[in-house]
């Protein structure tokens, strides 16, 4: 029988967006913060629990797309690594919580400039990633018998169809509640701190390997592959270029990395590379080819006055994910993969206390 076939990358895209908006009706139209619920319209409200309500919606959207069929796995775990590499490829993750995210939308996460990647974290990308690491350490920890399915429908029992507001620690309980599991730990771990979250060993427990490896180019955003294959990091500056324009006018420098250490700044205009001119297209390409013989003279125009500086390129960091599924695992565990993957309508019971 021949595979149904899979849509279009910019109309699965959308269909994500559909299905994220579409699971809203549930998660914050009706599960909402109690924050939300007791205050007004008319001031701009803090919760700490921005991390549920769009990050679990986010890592919903594109699930329910491979749950009811439109997408297969291959697809959706596409989907899980380039998730996973824009997450990775933000220093701010490890600036800021995704707690601090949260309760700090209005002020920094509505209010980004260039240095927005170095400084703070998304309470969508990194939420769903958290999502995800909760309903695998659910199944894990319950040997397949809760997940976050049935965390959210006790969420809805409880505050969704009584009008309840959720408190700022509601999720973390009902999840403990319906799990019987300690997970003090792993929120204090994927909420209030920094580190990142142990998603390799999580995702092998449903027989999918993940490996991070240096991104072959500006394009490369990882994805799911039928094999691993060997990977050179090629020489960068750790710098992001503006978009929609042919210049290669800098959006965004990296902390840490050579462009920042040797003076570049975003909104800076690099016009040659080595003596040769620089653009959007080629500026990638530039940079490797004068690389592994000591720094690279740059010039580039800061506003009206022209710099020349001498930036040294390093290996680009492993910071792209790549996706597999792992044919060999346990049939417990390839079991527990097609469990995830598919749509579960059982009745939530709590154990008893």
């Amino acid at each position: 029988m021949q595979a149904p076939e899979q849509p279009s990358e910019g109309y699965r895209r959308f269909l994500g967006l559909c299905s994220h908006e579409y699971f809203h009706l549930w998660n914050v139209k009706r599960i909402r913060p109690r924050a939300f619920a007791e205050q007004g319209l008319e001031r701009e409200v803090h919760t700490r629990l921005l991390w549920a309500f769009e990050g679990i919606t986010s890592y919903y959207d594109d699930l329910a797309l491979v749950r009811s069929g439109v997408i297969d796995a291959k697809a959706y775990l596409t989907l899980l690594a380039e998730l996973i590499t824009r997450v990775m490829r933000n220093p701010g993750r490890l600036r800021q919580s995704v707690a601090a995210s949260s309760f700090d939308a209005w002020t920094r996460f509505y209010k980004q400039d260039e240095n927005a990647p170095n400084a703070i974290v998304s309470y969508y990308a990194k939420g769903a990633l958290i999502a995800l690491a909760l309903d695998l350490t659910l199944r894990e920890g319950t040997e397949g018998q809760n997940s976050l399915d049935d965390v959210m429908r006790a969420l809805w029992q409880d505050y969704g169809r009584t009008g309840i507001g959720v408190g700022e620690r509601g999720v973390e309980r009902v999840a403990a509640e319906v799990s019987g599991l300690d997970l003090t730990g792993f929120f204090d771990q994927a909420l209030d701190s920094t580190e990142d979250l142990d998603l390799a060993r999580l995702l092998a427990t449903v027989a999918v390997e993940l490996r991070l490896r240096p991104a072959t180019g500006a394009k490369d955003n990882g994805g799911c592959v039928e094999r691993f294959e060997p990977a050179s990091p090629r020489p960068e500056i750790g710098v992001r270029l503006a978009p929609d324009t042919a210049e290669a006018r800098l959006g965004v420098v990296l902390d840490g990395r050579p462009a920042q250490r040797a003076g570049l700044a975003a909104g800076d205009l690099i016009v040659a590379v080595d003596g040769l001119r620089a653009t959007a297209g080629n500026l990638d390409a530039l940079i490797t080819r004068a690389a592994g013989t000591g720094p690279v003279r740059v010039h580039a125009f800061r506003r009206d006055e022209l710099l020349e500086m001498q930036v040294l390129p390093e290996p680009a960091p492993e910071d792209t994910c790549e996706l597999r599924l792992d044919a060999d695992a346990t049939e417990t565990r390839r079991a527990r993969r097609a469990a995830w993957l598919a749509s579960s309508m059982k009745q939530t019971r709590r154990p008893e206390s």
